[in-house]
């Protein structure tokens, strides 16, 4: 079963936000206003267990207040994200055009609720707007492909310009003045296309605008393009996948054989406070021993096929140790029968690859003499003579792996071993970015790349004001809940009703085996129920007979099992695996509408009396129960979504993916109408790919309804929460997702308002909360510390919130933007919304990243995918939380 984790907890006063006195902060009763602008009280227990950031001291760090940026010079648009070779990555439907434009995006997301507090934020003030540039389209006759031949024609071409000249890589050449005062360049260059054949190339630049010294998407466009030819000038750092690590300060892991190279990862934002520039650590994991040693321990195993040793290196990156500078392959293919001795023809010689490697780059390695089969990797744009893409070949004794198989990431020991190494915590990590800042900005040849061009950057990290949310009023069947300050977290103890209990009137379990263990965990289920106040009658079990064979499960299901009908299933495995998981839960959410809970009897064995409490939470939630709720505060009936979009599932069809739809269904959020639809595979956006499956039109129909039965009143307020999608992708989900979402409603003759959150968790940007008495200090911020100016987009409303305790390495923060408004709900509800809304996942004991009903269409998107392989569940279990 899917194991839950709790600890203890800390009071709070009756109703409302407000923090009451005495140690660990016991919640004070809050005011009965409607809204989150009123409150106060008294009140609030001694809360037990409260526990403060752990503040560490940081050395040599300067911090600067948000610059005062000119706002009426900032771009009237969204501009989205840049690659660093200078392209941006917004993408739009049918070839329309990318107009940056979100016209009823709602007022912005600045609230007032909760205390303020300081924190120190990964970002840089740049200077970007100091010149002007000119900008030439740069063609080539015949075509060029090569990356680093264009470069090369380029350079030759303006050689002798007297001025600086950038190149983007692909068809854009900047000049600060007209290149010798001309609009239109024809020059030929002499391009050496292999031993002593040349080919003459027409260089043709054309110009095609003045960009002016202002903020806008033209000139953060080049800003990345001179940012990555600055890190490529550093010749302490690697390219890598794209991104740059420092090979020289890379940390040893013997003991399992790798290391872990330190790089940044940096980000152009345009903000209110102006331009900044998002740094972060990053690490590359990198193999110490080679590809042939890992290929030689899986031959020895038995039944090793070279299919097995293809699947496992197959798109996997690896470097070749004799490159100098270093560089990266993508491997396409394992080649056995090709081997280090063969030959091939080198300019007319035969020579074999062993020899080859020799001769050219003098490698002595003992392994070039064994016959040893081939890596090979196809060039994606370098082409041979013949017009095929090149194929270059590898010899695994020379080539390290980057990155991680299968087998590894499957080694909890292995990968928890690394996290420690990697999850670094608040005080080492922005001493380190700052570093890397200063160590770039003392690069000569880091500088001469910008200056140039009026780029100045600084090494201090920007210093806000952010707040902290108060914590909403919990509780569950008898009385209020204690919540952990510091933890936002809680204790399910064993006599703790649930706020929600369903009736287990008719229900069974189905199990391999009726041992004393079995026995003895039934008995202690039945002594939890009456102390959290669930119904739970005597089940009738079914037994295979000590066959855990999924066949014999399956056996059992459909000719003893389907004819009881019941309404909820246990199925005892005996221990964690894909089957007989898969085929039974196909089976009973497809066909049959059963929710089900799996055991293992590894588990129940150990500890029976927490794990049958455990165990009788999550069957209560998945039967329709809930065991807590959170005091929201709607204005009004109020239904939140949760949208998510699952790739790579087990599905029938190749590559399918997976979309899910959670909605709650009442004032408490413990009700829930969950559905899924199929769309095209690695599609983003939420588009069934078939005309039978319903699409987010239907499915808002469809909850609305629902929503109506339940509460004899439609909703008038719906709130979205879209998770799955990129920055690149907002035009994207505006025009498809909103349209289709106002559609359902309009065609439910409704006038609920419609509130749309784009949700990005995988964000680099981390603030950290300063010590108040001390502000050379840091620490990971509280749970629900919230930042809504400076550091957010100057044209689309959001915020950052984190809502997660994090004892461990650096907390990240999730951002929000809202991309669609026609509600008048303020800026402290929709964030009070969001905060309490992560109180609701019902598997977890404390606060998550997201709310609740965006985990929910995650779990349920994975779910459908791997294991109902992208079919939808019966309609009995659309209101149940069958997938928790």
């Amino acid at each position: 079963f899917f194991d839950l984790t709790f600890s203890s907890m800390k009071g709070y006063g009756k109703e409302g936000y407000g923090k009451g006195k005495g140690k660990g902060e016991g919640g004070g009763g809050g005011g009965k206003g409607k809204g989150f602008d009123k409150g106060g009280g008294k009140g609030g227990g001694k809360g037990k267990g409260g526990r403060a950031p752990q503040f560490q001291a940081v050395r040599d760090i300067t911090y600067a207040g948000p610059p005062g940026f000119n706002r009426d010079t900032l771009p009237s648009n969204f501009v989205g994200p840049i690659t660093w070779s200078g392209k941006s990555t917004e993408r739009s439907r049918d070839g329309e055009e990318v107009t940056g434009e979100f016209p009823n995006r709602g007022p912005d997301c600045k609230g007032t609720i909760g205390d303020k507090v300081e924190v120190v934020v990964n970002m840089s003030p740049v200077d970007l707007t100091s010149q002007q540039r000119n900008q030439y389209r740069v063609d080539f006759e015949p075509e060029v492909e090569l990356r680093r031949r264009r470069s090369y024609l380029v350079q030759e071409c303006l050689k002798e310009c007297g001025q600086p000249i950038s190149y983007d890589g692909d068809h854009l050449v900047y000049a600060a003045n007209l290149i010798n005062g001309k609009k239109e360049i024809v020059q030929p260059v002499q391009l050496s296309v292999g031993g002593d054949e040349t080919q003459l190339i027409q260089v043709k630049l054309k110009w095609t605008a003045h960009q002016k010294a202002a903020l806008n998407k033209q000139t953060v466009m080049f800003f990345c393009t001179q940012f990555k030819a600055a890190m490529g000038a550093q010749k302490d750092r690697v390219c890598i996948g794209g991104d740059y690590f420092n090979l020289n300060q890379a940390e040893q892991v013997s003991e399992h054989m790798c290391q872990l190279a330190p790089g940044l990862d940096c980000t152009i934002y345009t903000t209110q406070c102006g331009p900044v520039l998002n740094t972060d650590l990053m690490f590359k994991h990198i193999r110490t021993d080679t590809v042939w040693d890992l290929m030689q321990q899986m031959q020895r195993r038995p039944n090793c096929s070279n299919q097995q040793l293809i699947n496992t290196f197959t798109h996997k990156v690896v470097m070749p140790s004799y490159w100098d500078p270093k560089k990266s392959v993508i491997i396409d293919n394992i080649r056995f029968d090709l081997s280090s001795t063969d030959k091939f023809n080198c300019k007319g010689e035969m020579i074999s690859y062993a020899d080859y490697i020799k001769k050219k780059y003098g490698v002595q390695n003992h392994d070039l003499n064994k016959k040893q089969p081939m890596l090979e990797s196809t060039s994606r744009t370098e082409r041979d003579r013949d017009g095929n893409f090149k194929v270059t070949h590898f010899i695994p004794s020379l080539c390290h792996l980057t990155g991680s198989t299968d087998e590894m990431k499957a080694d909890t020991y292995r990968c928890r071993e690394l996290i420690k190494k990697t999850a670094v915590r608040p005080a080492e990590r922005i001493q380190k970015i700052q570093q890397n800042i200063k160590e770039m900005l003392s690069n000569k040849d880091f500088v001469a790349k910008l200056q140039p061009w009026g780029i100045r950057m600084t090494p201090d990290l920007l210093r806000i004001q952010a707040r902290r949310l108060p914590s909403p009023a919990m509780r569950n069947g008898q009385s209020l809940i204690q919540i952990k300050e510091g933890s936002e977290s809680w204790d399910i103890k064993f006599e703790w009703p649930q706020l929600v209990a369903a009736k287990f009137s008719k229900w069974a379990i189905l199990t391999y085996n009726q041992n004393e263990e079995l026995r003895y965990f039934i008995d202690q289920l039945f002594r939890v129920s009456r102390d959290l106040k669930v119904p739970l009658e005597t089940p009738k079990i079914f037994d295979t007979k000590g066959d855990n064979r999924p066949k014999a499960y399956m056996d059992v299901l459909k000719t003893q099992v389907a004819k009881l009908e019941p309404d909820f299933l246990m199925v005892v495995v005996p221990r964690n695996t894909d089957e007989p998981y898969k085929s039974v839960k196909k089976f009973l959410g497809h066909e049959a509408g059963i929710p089900s809970q799996f055991v293992t009897h590894q588990n129940i064995s150990k500890d029976p009396l927490l794990k049958a409490t455990k165990v009788l939470v999550q069957m209560n939630c998945k039967l329709g129960g809930a065991p807590w709720t959170v005091d929201l505060k709607f204005q009004g009936p109020t239904m939140i979504i949760g949208l998510d979009v699952h790739h790579g599932g087990d599905l029938e069809h190749k590559g399918g993916s997976v979309a899910a739809f959670v909605a709650t269904m009442n004032k408490e959020c413990t009700k829930y109408y969950s559905r899924t639809f199929v769309v095209k595979a690695r599609q983003q956006i939420l588009e069934p790919n078939t005309s039978d499956q319903p699409g987010l039109k239907k499915l808002i129909k469809d909850a609305m309804e629902q929503f109506k039965k339940e509460n004899k009143v439609a909703p008038a307020h719906i709130i979205v929460y879209r998770d799955g999608g990129s920055e690149g992708e907002l035009e994207e989900i505006y025009k498809y997702e909103t349209k289709q979402l106002l559609q359902g409603i309009k065609e439910f003759e409704s006038k609920a308002k419609l509130t749309f959150f784009v949700v990005l968790k995988k964000i680099r940007t981390r603030y950290f909360m300063l010590n108040p008495t001390n502000d050379k200090e840091v620490g990971n911020p509280y749970p629900g510390t919230v930042v809504d100016t400076a550091i957010v987009n100057n044209y689309i409303p959001e915020f950052f919130l984190v809502c997660q305790h994090v004892n461990q390495g650096s907390a990240t923060p999730t951002k929000y933007q809202k991309i669609y408004d026609d509600s008048s709900l303020p800026a402290n509800s929709l964030q009070m919304y969001t905060w309490c809304a992560s109180h609701l996942y019902y598997n977890w004991n404390g606060t998550i990243r997201t709310p609740a009903v965006l985990k929910y269409a995650s779990t349920l998107a994975k779910f459908t995918g791997q294991y109902l392989r992208g079919k939808e569940v019966s309609a009995k279990l659309h209101g149940r939380l069958h997938y928790l």
